[in-house]
């Protein structure tokens, strides 16, 4: 494993913290830079890319994570368009 490859089980845990810690959303609605850090993700580039990408496409589609109750993010993964940008840019993904 490379440097830059991305991490699944890594976002994996990030989106289901992002999901059910409500401390979290909050630090990072303000500075989503500061709560990585604070929080212990230690992302890549590419990963970090792929996470920025991801919260402006859920913004952009108007999503609010304080609304959802029950999303599976294995789910969400396993959708096709989840991680369509990431692949046109070539970031490569390993479990």
């Amino acid at each position: 494993m490379t440097e830059q490859d991305v991490r699944i089980p890594l976002l994996k845990k990030l989106a289901e913290q992002a999901m059910s810690d409500g401390e979290f959303r909050a630090t990072a609605r303000e500075n989503l830079d500061a709560a990585l850090r604070a929080y212990g993700y230690d992302l890549n580039e590419r990963e970090r890319t792929l996470v920025f990408q991801f919260r402006a496409a859920l913004e952009e589609a108007g999503v609010d994570l304080n609304l959802i109750k029950e999303l599976d993010v294995d789910e969400l993964l396993d959708q096709p368009d989840a991680f369509r940008a990431a692949r046109e840019a070539g970031f490569r993904t390993r479990d």
